[in-house]
């Protein structure tokens, strides 16, 4: 990538005022404890080797086809978990005061919890989900226990918070975050109660909204359109980005497009499908955030950017939360689409590669790192 960017997004970064972090962020719903695992291969002397692949442990479970297997897993951490909980501890650790709702205990917040930015305020509606996360040098595998969250549905949650605790909560914040829709059964209906009973009748602010399905692919095409449509309803009270992984956008694509996965379907760019999902869904802004690059698709055209590459990640659950934080300080900042994209890229990498969320202070010298290793 041009150090041209970088450059710019630092100069910015810079001037900052204090009093830009005056503005307030509200994220929900979900919460898990996520068991960050590794997949042992062999034992040595030296200990435990791991599975550095997701395809060389695939390879391993095949073979037991038919037979059986153990496999043994190594527990690294126990840590919060949850596309809100961690967006919402990158976000107070950047700087903003911060509101999260979703499943961090029924009776008391469990002691992960306990471990959140202190910006940040927990309302929660009941048990959490669990997490067991493989991790891998190439991606990771979650698998998840979301039982928690399937009495979850609008009025529940209007009963356990108080409807009018949660209309002061949006109508103070800049910025709206909702995420995990595909683990959610009642999402959709959360999603939509909190556009007709709040927006429509109390809103006082044009808003900024970022909204993250994650992986869809357990949701029927007709849930998908549906949630697409309520989706575009809230452009009406502000600017509105859609932010997908590849995969997601492979499902997206495949959903509006009616079509099986033919050749001629997977020969299609990214790019392309991009192009498609946005022409045919009403949002601001539809980011694609890829593992090299992240993408941006607006009435203004594409901008594709890429990132640094982590050889060595010391995690790598959460860092799709950490990106969505890094894109949103940019444009609670007011920064450009450029820009919000390299802070989104850069908080992730910097993620990866320490292993916790940044302080603004952070990001800003890791974006000097990137910038010495292009010059």
């Amino acid at each position: 990538m041009s150090t041209h960017f970088l450059i710019e997004a630092q100069k910015i970064l810079k001037k900052i005022p204090e009093h830009a972090f005056n503005k307030k962020v509200f994220i929900g719903l979900d919460g898990y404890i996520d068991f960050i695992q590794r997949a042992v291969k062999t034992q040595n002397e030296h200990g435990p080797e791991y599975f550095q692949t997701i395809e060389d442990f695939a390879l391993h479970i095949g073979k037991a086809a038919g037979k059986s297997a153990q496999i043994e897993l190594v527990t690294q951490d126990t840590k919060l978990g949850g596309n809100a909980p961690i967006m919402a501890h990158a976000m107070g650790s950047l700087g903003f005061y911060t509101t999260c709702i979703g499943n961090f205990g029924k009776e008391i917040i469990h002691n992960v919890f306990q471990d959140i930015h202190p910006n940040v305020e927990l309302l929660s509606v009941g048990d959490s989900a669990l997490t067991n996360a493989l991790e891998f040098q190439d991606g990771k595998l979650i698998l998840s226990e979301v039982g928690p969250f399937k009495h979850l549905d609008w009025e529940y949650l209007k009963k356990s918070v108080g409807i009018k605790n949660i209309q002061q909560k949006i109508n103070s914040s800049t910025l709206i975050a909702l995420v995990d829709w595909c683990n959610l059964p009642y999402s959709t209906d959360i999603w939509e109660g909190i556009l007709e009973e709040i927006l429509c009748k109390t809103n006082t602010i044009e808003h900024q909204f970022f909204f993250d399905i994650a992986d869809p692919s357990r949701r029927s095409d007709e849930d998908l359109l549906n949630v697409l449509e309520v989706i575009g309803k809230y452009n009406e009270f502000g600017k509105v980005t859609l932010g997908l992984n590849e995969n997601e956008t492979e499902k997206l694509y495949s959903s509006l497009n009616r079509l099986n996965r033919t050749e001629e379907d997977v020969a299609i760019s990214l790019i392309d499908k991009g192009n498609y999902i946005f022409k045919n869904i009403k949002v601001w802004n539809l980011l694609i955030h890829p593992t090299n690059r992240s993408i941006s698709i607006n009435s203004d055209g594409v901008s594709e950017l890429f990132g640094r590459f982590i050889r060595h990640p010391k995690i790598s659950t959460g860092g799709g939360d950490n990106f969505n934080a890094g894109y949103c300080l940019g444009q609670l900042l007011g920064l450009d689409i450029e820009s919000s994209m390299i802070l989104g890229m850069a908080n992730s990498s910097a993620y990866v590669q320490n292993g916790k969320s940044n302080s603004f202070d952070d990001l800003k010298e890791y974006l000097l790192t990137w910038i010495h290793e292009l010059v």
